[in-house]
């Protein structure tokens, strides 16, 4: 496990308070709880389901392609006619003997299903920006994939910016408000929680972010996956304490980690079926370090879990991965806005940034914004720190999106 930092500083809010970690376990969970206290119990004993394995092979192929190149052809009208790899959008680079393994090349342009694709010089998608963080700026620093990165449209369509300019439109400026906020990008595409970890600690710290969003997907399983066996193959270090410890227990044998003369794993499916069981506490104990990074820096944390596009976040195959996210970011006191419903009453063809794609397009991130702002007006300790007007639809237009906090407590 990795050593939890300490601090003296007095947290900008409580819900970031040690002692919660302490009330998420004593304190009685009130009824609505109860299923996520169920997939807490679960995850001692985290053997994934047989949705979650059939949807981790369904996907397997495209993601992997996502990373390691090639897309593929689709057959959608009026929108690019294929998928396109990630290595072959020449918009990443590949780092010799580190944990994170890639990142977005700075200052790329690159055109990606007939929309610009730009990086700023911090390998960001996202607009100029410097670490030095000018007086009266509030930053919100968003880890996640490619569903917030904005993987097929143009940065200024990311939900993530619109938050940002719905912000500065509607709240900088007003008494007791910051002049302005800024909403930095930095997720990658096919980053998985404990890319998401290191890049928290390597990179968003430095840019004295005021609220640090983490966003979950049901794929981050599958993103876990994929970074391990890359880990494995590349012989990089493991570097996290925990994540030795849960390589060690998988019994694995030189076999099971050997390589062919193209330096490709020649079991690759036997080191998955080891490593499986691993994977949700793996989540876990991400999630911990994460939550214990913020605290020792005195900056806020909240998760929203957000969708893909398609049958495979459909209400039925998402519900135990939700479950288990809202009861792990409770257990670690970590407030959580539940986005997942946000495209249940769309049609995917019109949400996709192509066939075959589940990424959503400019649309999808419309929906996500919306949604987003509406959760957070909704939450009273992050509509406190972010105060977001009540979107301009008609309540009924959209999804119901839930807003999961920690269990109460008498802080």
């Amino acid at each position: 496990m990795i050593p939890r930092p300490q601090s003296t500083a007095t947290p900008r809010l409580a819900i970031l308070h040690p002692l919660l970690l302490v009330g998420a376990v004593l304190i009685p969970w009130p009824q609505e709880w109860a299923t996520a206290r169920a997939v807490m119990d679960r995850l001692r004993t985290p053997a994934s389901s047989t949705t979650e394995t059939e949807a981790s092979g369904r996907s397997a192929g495209y993601y992997v392609e996502l990373v390691e190149g090639h897309g593929r052809r689709s057959t959608h009208h009026g929108r690019s006619d294929r998928t396109v790899g990630f290595h072959e959008a020449e918009v990443i680079q590949y780092l010799d003997n580190d944990f994170l393994l890639f990142e977005l090349k700075p200052e790329a342009h690159r055109t990606l299903f007939g929309r610009p694709f730009v990086t700023n010089a911090h390998g960001m998608h996202d607009y100029p920006v410097v670490p030095e963080k000018s007086e009266g700026t509030f930053r919100i620093a968003v880890l996640g994939a490619s569903m917030d990165m904005g993987w097929g449209v143009r940065f200024e369509e990311t939900y993530i910016h619109r938050l940002q300019e719905r912000l500065n439109t509607v709240d900088a400026g007003k008494p007791g408000r910051p002049r302005r906020y800024e909403v930095l990008n930095f997720a990658v595409a096919a980053y998985s929680p404990l890319q998401r970890l290191e890049a928290l600690r390597r990179k968003v710290m430095m840019f004295e972010p005021d609220l640090v969003i983490y966003s979950a997907t049901t794929l981050d399983i599958r993103l876990m996956e994929i970074h391990l066996c890359d880990l494995i193959r590349q012989r990089v270090d493991l570097k996290y304490d925990f994540v030795r410890k849960a390589v060690a227990s998988c019994g694995l044998t030189d076999d099971d980690v050997r390589l062919d003369d193209q330096g490709m794993l020649v079991n690759k499916p036997t080191l998955k079926r080891k490593l499986r069981p691993s994977y949700w506490w793996l989540y876990d104990q991400s999630l911990s370090a994460i939550a214990a990074e913020c605290r020792s820096a005195d900056v806020p944390l909240a998760m929203i879990i957000i969708p893909r596009v398609g049958p495979e976040d459909a209400p039925s195959a998402r519900a135990e991965p939700v479950a288990r996210l809202s009861a792990m970011a409770a257990h670690h006191a970590i407030p959580t806005l539940n986005l997942s419903g946000t495209f249940d009453r769309d049609d995917p063809s019109e949400l996709a940034v192509a066939d075959g794609d589940d990424h959503p397009n400019a649309v999808g991130h419309e929906r996500l914004f919306e949604a987003l702002t509406q959760a957070i007006a909704a939450d009273p300790r992050l509509s406190q720190l972010i105060p977001c007007r009540t979107p301009s639809k008609k309540p009924d237009q959209w999804p119901e999106v839930s807003s999961t906090n920690r269990p109460k407590s008498n802080l």
